[in-house]
């Protein structure tokens, strides 16, 4: 039996392959109820919701503004295509119509926001897909498509823009696209174009890791959800067949980063949150594409354990969007339960309608991927042992895993979008948003809220300085340049720095046990992991600050330790409060606070003797709703210690 395996250098070599020895070990994971049937059952409750916004000129027509919106048309189409060739022949109509008027706008100049980049690969795939149903349309579609001028009729190129910092992942969904109507014969230049574009703009920005940063060369933003964006593109444009100068190194990237997504996936199929469009579901549709295409590649490669876990993580990411799935067909296309005209969590740019289609698309393409009924699954990383990853590039993230929970860290501390502190909680069996999901922000960048105050909010360290004024962790150091939500910002502006440390589990656990006692491991792999992660700079009134995380299974404990002049340390506590239809319940005693929310709960306790615990009233504005501040405190110390601890009430 052959590996589908990533390249020599890949930073989480020793983690995947000691996954792969446990999936190996445990054999096949349960059914989880998901065909390719009820995967085109989900696109179609979005399709036929938004059939009947379809007006008379083929245009998709959101219900909010009245108007057709950035690129929900070809969306619709590709979609519908899908549909169309599964059978659903009664979409037809709609889907050409859709398509017409698709093509017609890229040829004229006049895609809907000045959008005409993510075109291409969405109604090429739908002619693709339709051609053959109407050969005299398709006649038509294809002298109209051999028109179209790419450095000319699309916005992120270099003729346009002539700044390689803004080639970025709207050119890379272009060439994509452009790719398609190459290999359709439809284009008259070769692949060189392409080629140059991806050699010097898009590969460069790849970490060992395979993960794509998105943002200014310089100094990327690099959001987990552009980074699964663009290698779904690239992955398409690959899987049909580009054979380029660069197609050997982008085909090693787009494998070592499949395999960094699988390892990164939640027990409940998100990737993690970090920059703007987070935890939109287009982010996990992306994922569903990414891991239907890697679960066909490595089953042809030989390697049934990968297969069984791409394609377990596949159906994993679709459960992610279903869950959101409103009584009319739509989405909420933001994880919060806000109606969508009040726009709670979305961006300045997120449409309601466009991000419905757009994600049907993505899951659409999924389900020409997908791998089929006859691969065994296999459990998740996210499902056995336990491992931490730290993440490589700009990305500025640590991940922990045990069966069945997964943390998420960020460490930056100058940026103001990504705030620095344990940001997520995510466990087997429990509502996706409760521990929470999502930290706060400093400033609300290109987020929207309804309600809540914009304040910064995580797990994380306080204290009080001699002044008798408290700060946080959370709030960061200024980075010495004005905040543009636009462009990364460099870890290191502002003297901040992290030195994350990795402890050896078996060293560490077997030093709590008395001798003969048994320690507790699961398949082979220790059911617990430490590490500490040290905050270094000008942080007011202390030169650094140093968390030792121990997570379990049944409870996380961290310890805070505080170099500096201070008259109190304290821990923050972030506890779900509101997703916008349901209240969660809030009580605390003197050493512990309690959130229960949908029928499950999470309870952060103080160890140290003499604490005190402060509940602000104020909510605070999170992407998924609201949340409240707790603030555990202790006088005369300079560490402190808390465990967290999640279930069902």
């Amino acid at each position: 039996m052959s590996n589908y395996t990533a390249t020599a250098t890949y930073p989480w070599d020793r983690e995947l392959e000691q996954y792969r020895m446990l999936a190996a070990e445990a054999g096949p994971a349960p059914a989880d109820g998901w065909n390719r049937e009820r995967k085109l059952a989900l696109i179609g409750h979005i399709v036929c919701a938004y059939k009947k916004t379809q007006d008379d000129d083929g245009a998709i027509i959101d219900p909010y503004s009245g108007a057709e919106r950035y690129y929900s048309t070809p969306a619709y189409a590709m979609a519908a295509a899908v549909l169309v060739d599964a059978g659903h022949l009664e979409l037809l109509d709609s889907a050409a119509a859709a398509l017409s008027h698709s093509i017609d706008a890229v040829v004229k100049g006049s895609a809907p926001d000045h959008h005409p980049d993510f075109f291409p690969v969405l109604m090429m795939r739908a002619y693709m897909l339709l051609k053959s149903h109407r050969p005299e349309q398709a006649a038509i579609w294809a002298e109209a498509l051999r028109t179209i001028d790419p450095e000319e009729d699309y916005v992120f190129t270099m003729s346009k823009m002539n700044n390689a910092n803004r080639m970025i992942n709207w050119n890379a969904i272009m060439i994509s696209g452009e790719y398609l109507r190459w290999h359709e014969q439809l284009a008259s230049a070769n692949t060189a174009w392409m080629d140059r574009y991806l050699e010097a703009y898009h590969l460069p920005r790849f970490t060992a890791l395979g993960l794509y940063q998105d943002g200014p060369l310089d100094r990327p933003n690099s959001p987990f959800s552009y980074d699964m964006a663009t290698r779904y593109h690239l992955g398409v444009m690959l899987d049909a067949g580009y054979e380029g100068t660069v197609a050997d190194a982008l085909g090693e990237r787009l494998r070592d980063g499949a395999f960094s997504s699988l390892l990164m996936l939640s027990p409940l199929g998100e990737i993690p949150p970090r920059g703007r469009s987070s935890q939109h579901q287009w982010n996990e549709a992306a994922a569903a594409y990414v891991c239907s295409l890697h679960a066909t590649l490595a089953m042809e490669a030989g390697d049934s354990v990968m297969a069984g876990a791409f394609s377990r993580a596949a159906n994993r990411c679709f459960e992610a969007v279903e869950r959101w799935l409103m009584p009319d067909g739509r989405l909420k296309i933001v994880r919060n339960e806000y109606a969508p005209e009040q726009r709670h969590g979305y961006e300045i740019y997120t449409n309601h309608t466009c991000y419905n289609l757009w994600t049907a698309a993505a899951l659409a393409h999924a389900c020409l991927r997908d791998p089929g009924e006859h691969i065994i699954p296999s459990y998740l990383p996210s499902e056995i042992g336990s491992r931490v990853l730290q993440t490589d590039g700009w990305f500025e993230t640590v991940l922990a895993s045990v069966p069945g929970q997964q943390i998420v860290l960020h460490t930056a501390l100058n940026d103001p979008y990504t705030i620095p502190g344990l940001v997520r909680i995510q466990q087997a069996g429990l509502p996706g948003l409760i521990g929470p999901s999502a930290a706060s922000h400093v400033q609300a960048g290109f987020t929207e809220f309804a309600e809540g105050i914009v304040q910064p909010l995580s797990y994380c360290p306080a204290w009080m300085t001699p002044d008798g004024i408290w700060h946080s962790l959370a709030e960061g150091i200024p980075s010495g340049r004005a905040y543009d939500r636009d462009a990364g910002i460099d870890p290191a502006s502002g003297g901040g720095s992290v030195v994350y440390e990795a402890v050896d589990q078996m060293d560490e656990i077997e030093a709590k046990y008395k001798p003969g006692e048994t320690v507790k491991t699961t398949g082979g792999g220790v059911e617990e992991n430490a590490f500490y992660l040290t905050w270094k700079g000008p942080l007011p009134g202390i030169s650094s600050v140093r968390g030792h995380y121990v997570q379990q299974a049944d409870q996380l404990t961290v310890t805070y330790e505080f170099e500096g002049e201070i008259e109190a340390v304290g821990a923050l506590i972030p506890l779900m409060f509101s997703d916008g239809q349901e209240q969660a319940v809030i009580t605390h005693t003197g050493q512990s606070v309690r959130t229960v929310y949908r029928g499950a709960y999470v309870e952060s306790k103080i160890l140290d003797a003499g604490a005190i615990i402060q509940l602000n009233s104020q909510a605070v504005a999170s992407r998924n709703g609201l949340l409240k501040q707790a603030r555990m405190e202790v006088h005369g110390t300079q560490q402190l210690t808390i465990t967290v601890q999640l279930g069902r009430v």
